[in-house]
């Protein structure tokens, strides 16, 4: 599990597949799963009030999770949550090391970094430690500014 909190009302979480077990990927199990995940983290992050929940899934690294407070309630002991499953998001893995990356498939560059698409890397476990992996918001404005590395 990572967290990275991005001023008082956004974070980020990441939770390893590894980490989650055998679930199955159906929208509902996903929400039931990650409602309680956050429930267990209330006290830790100091969630009160209503929040938007961006999940973003990958069956083999795990749940990347975007959490956005919308409302603040008056009660501290309030806690909801709105939960949106992303399914089919792309999912980059980012790094400044050139050579942590498979040798076949399209490896793209911009701004320092190298950006590969996380299906093709076979080991993921392994490469993990060099970079981070860039979904959604963060990703989008670098697609349309990156090229693309022949190798």
């Amino acid at each position: 599990m990572k967290v990275e909190k991005i001023g008082n009302k956004e974070y980020y979480i990441f939770f390893n597949i590894l980490y989650l077990g055998n679930i199955h990927f159906t929208k509902e199990k996903i929400i039931d799963v990650v409602t309680k995940l956050l429930k267990k983290l209330r006290k830790r992050l100091l969630l009160h009030g209503f929040y938007k929940v961006k999940v973003y899934l990958h069956c083999k690294i795990g749940l990347f999770l975007e959490v956005i407070q919308l409302e603040e309630f008056e009660y501290d002991d309030s806690l909801d949550f709105r939960v949106i499953v992303y399914f089919d998001e792309k999912i980059y893995f980012r790094t400044k090391d050139f050579f942590s990356l498979p040798k076949s498939g399209h490896i793209y560059f911009d701004d320092g970094y190298f950006y590969c698409d996380v299906n093709v890397i076979s080991n993921l476990l392994s490469v993990v430690e060099f970079g981070d992996f860039v979904y959604g918001k963060r990703l989008y404005p670098v697609m349309f500014r990156w090229h693309e590395i022949k190798l």
